[in-house]
């Protein structure tokens, strides 16, 4: 089955945050560490927009772990 994002919307991944992109086929997945069948309703539709600032928001967390501040 294949289900689409309405433009300018992409798929994430609910139980991990991933983004899938634009168009999803659902099949099975493996992404809990377990197979089970993909299902819409395990996706949100997230505006494009908030997918390059949930990413920043993402590395910059990375590099404070890495070099955290020290005064």
């Amino acid at each position: 089955m294949r289900i689409e994002a309405k433009e300018g919307f992409s798929f994430k991944r609910i139980h991990d945050g991933f983004i899938m992109g634009e168009i999803i086929y659902l099949g099975i997945d493996y992404s809990t560490g377990e197979p089970r069948e993909d299902k819409a309703e395990y996706y949100e539709e997230i505006e494009d927009e908030s997918i390059s600032r949930h990413m920043w928001h993402e590395e910059v967390a990375k590099i404070d772990k890495e070099f955290p501040y020290n005064e």
